[in-house]
């Protein structure tokens, strides 16, 4: 029989956020899917990869400026997992 390994990954926490990116599709030359932050739980779906990294990036920086036209993590509503 055949041996079986296993391997092991260790990550150091230096800090930062962890998402799990998933795009369903690409429409008018833009990506269109879900973003979720694992460190908070919180799961968002996004309409083009400008609001993608402006999620990314409202996450990571301690940003005030309300931007009307894209969505931001306090517009926070579950989703299901699909």
């Amino acid at each position: 029989m055949g041996k079986k390994s296993t391997q092991v990954i260790q990550t150091d926490n230096i800090g930062g956020a962890n998402f799990l990116v998933s795009i369903q599709r690409q429409d008018n030359h833009s990506w269109q899917g879900s973003i979720q932050w694992v460190d908070t739980g919180k799961k968002m779906h996004f309409r083009s990869e400008l609001e993608l990294l402006n999620l990314i990036h409202g996450a990571v920086t301690d940003s005030t400026d309300d931007e009307e036209s894209f969505r931001t993590w306090e517009d926070h509503i579950e989703i299901s997992a699909s």
